[in-house]
């Protein structure tokens, strides 16, 4: 295995799981697939080599329409989501989303979701194994509030790497207006409605194209076409999770949970506003705020052995533990072993010696910032 996300491997039952819709096309393409949850998925395309290099140096395809996503709607939708959230609402505008986490009475993190202001509601994209709980949150609080929030029947992809804004424009026929990151647009396609969405989930320009299931196979197929000239290549989740972690940019389920307050996270300067009103868990992010103390920092590591260390493997620095370990990977970029893991933050400084438990085995590592792609030798 070339990667760690035992949370979201599982050995269900391959008759039962879901599928994509895009299915055959996957397969068409090469896909061999895996279960990820509750879900079967393209782990490649045959050659993770070109996948990851696709993304990183130009243009690569995922199909991400597993994952989580809502509308919110409904006469109370705006002040509703205002009292909960750790961000504030006036931040949305017409055209760009914002990040923010819905926390527990004592600061720690239920669910992490990004909005988007649409005029028929707010959009909101979750993490997948986190989006029904986070429905079920939400309603918790709903009391006479006149709110709905339903599942659209959209399929996902994603348009990735250094050429992905010269492949749509080439496929749209028309530039891209000016995008920031959760910047958003929508548009008439083939007789869909069409929403794209700028986010990094790679640590590349990331473009996520909405559109409903039926007009997932004609996308597909012409998105394709369109990009052969570019090289354009299908991505599986194994390079998606090396690009990930590359990146530094954390996932609920691996580097966070509700064991987890977001400024351990580092979600603090996306996902939080201090000068909102009040929400569940605010008096908690006020006081860390106010004495600028947490007990551990989410880090990343560069480990000298080949192995790769385990979720949860401890990390040390001589026979005191200091972390753990949240997602690792072998890197392309820096031919070694990464990982994202938790640290005091006295040793989440770069450069700072540490020791891995691989396989009963300690394994030397260093401490070193995120992202991996932009702080690598």
């Amino acid at each position: 295995m070339l990667y760690n996300v035992a949370e979201f491997i599982s050995q269900g039952d391959p008759y039962t799981m879901q599928k994509l819709r895009l299915r055959d096309e996957h397969q068409q393409a090469g896909a061999c697939f895996a279960p990820y949850g509750e879900w079967e998925l393209p782990e490649n395309y045959g050659d993770l080599n070109k996948e990851y290099h696709a993304v990183r140096n130009g243009v690569g395809l995922a199909d991400l329409s597993y994952q989580g996503h809502f509308l919110v709607s409904g006469s109370d939708h705006v002040p509703f989501m205002q009292k909960l959230i750790s961000n504030d609402m006036a931040l949305l505008s017409k055209d760009r989303g914002i990040y923010t986490t819905l926390l527990t009475a004592k600061g720690k993190v239920l669910s992490e979701f990004t909005l988007y202001s649409l005029s028929d509601g707010l959009f909101m994209e979750v993490e997948s194994s986190n989006a029904v709980k986070t429905k079920e949150q939400l309603l918790r609080f709903k009391l006479r509030s006149q709110i709905k929030i339903e599942t659209l029947p959209w399929g996902r992809l994603m348009i990735s790497g250094p050429r992905a804004k010269t492949m749509l424009e080439k496929f749209f026929g028309a530039p891209l207006p000016s995008m920031e990151e959760r910047s958003f647009f929508t548009r008439a396609w083939e007789g869909f409605s069409l929403l794209c969405i700028k986010r990094s989930i790679t640590g590349e320009e990331d473009y996520h194209l909405y559109l409903p299931g039926e007009g997932l196979p004609l996308f597909w197929e012409k998105i394709s076409s369109s990009g052969e000239n570019l090289g354009l290549r299908p991505i599986g989740q194994t390079a998606l999770e090396i690009l990930r972690i590359e990146a530094g940019i954390p996932r609920y389920g691996l580097e966070i949970d509700e064991d987890i307050l977001p400024i351990e996270a580092g979600l603090q300067e996306e996902a939080i506003s201090y000068t909102k009103g009040c929400y569940p868990g605010q008096e908690v992010v006020a006081r860390i705020k106010t004495y600028g103390h947490v007990n551990k920092n989410l880090y990343g590591l560069s480990l000298e052995g080949p192995e790769l260390p385990d979720q949860k493997s401890q990390i040390f620095v001589d026979d005191k533990k200091v972390g753990w370990i949240t997602s690792t990977t072998r890197s392309p970029l820096t031919g070694k072993v990464i990982a994202m893991c938790y640290l005091r933050p006295q040793f989440a400084v770069p450069g700072t010696s540490l020791e891995v438990d691989v396989g009963g085995t300690r394994t030397a590592a260093q401490a070193r910032p995120f992202p991996i792609k932009r702080s690598a030798a």
